[in-house]
C-alpha cells in the first residue's frame, strides 16, 4: 500500500490518485500521504476515480476476484498470467503510465506517522499481501522495479536508510 500511495503522489493526476501541488515543490511525500489518508478516513474513500479503494475489497464476496496478481513484479506477473491462460496479450513498457515527479521519493521515505495511517486504512491489504505472496513485513518498503522511473536511481542505498517503525 505504501508504494501505491507514493505513486499517486508522484503521478500528480487530478482525478486519478489526486493532485497535491502544495507538497510537490518540496517533494513532501509524507504530508501528501497523510493528507490522502486523512481525506479517506473523513469519508472520501471513493475520491479520484475510486483509486483509494482497498485492494482487498475487490476480493470480497459474492463477486470478488479469486486470482491475485503480484503488483511488485508488474508487468512480468501480468504477462505470465496472460501466457498461462493462452492469451497473446502482453503489457509492454510503452503501455504503462509512468510517474515522473519527485523521482527520489519512495515508500521508504514515509515517516512513522504516515505509515501508521496507511496501516490503519489498508490493514486488509497488508493481510492480503501476506496471505497471497508472503509479503508479511508491513514495514517493508518497495517499489515496482519492472516499471521505469518507479524506483529511485539509488535504490540500494535508499533501502539501507528506509524508515522502519516499531509496533
Amino acid at each position: 500500500p505504501y508504494e501505491r500511495l507514493v505513486a499517486f503522489f508522484r503521478g500528480n493526476m487530478s482525478g486519478y490518485g489526486g493532485s497535491y501541488p502544495e507538497f510537490l515543490s518540496t517533494c513532501d511525500v509524507n504530508s501528501a500521504v497523510k493528507q490522502m489518508m486523512r481525506d479517506y478516513m473523513a469519508g472520501d474513500q471513493y475520491a479520484h476515480g475510486c483509486t483509494f479503494v482497498s485492494q482487498a475489497e475487490y476480493f470480497d464476496t459474492p463477486n470478488g476476484i479469486t486470482l491475485a496478481v503480484d503488483n511488485r513484479k508488474f508487468p512480468a506477473s501480468v504477462n505470465e498470467l496472460f501466457a498461462a491462460h493462452n492469451s497473446s496479450l502482453r503489457i509492454n513498457t510503452d503501455d504503462i503510465l509512468h510517474v515522473s515527479l519527485c523521482p527520489d521519493a519512495w515508500a521508504g521515505d514515509l515517516d512513522c506517522e504516515a505509515r501508521a495511517l496507511v496501516k490503519q486504512v489498508y490493514a486488509r491489504d497488508f493481510e492480503l499481501l501476506c496471505t497471497n505472496f508472503g509479503y508479511c513485513d508491513d514495514e517493508e518498503s518497495c517499489c515496482i522495479e519492472g516499471v521505469p522511473s518507479m524506483c529511485p536511481a539509488d535504490l540500494a542505498a535508499k533501502k539501507q536508510t528506509a524508515t522502519r517503525c516499531s509496533a
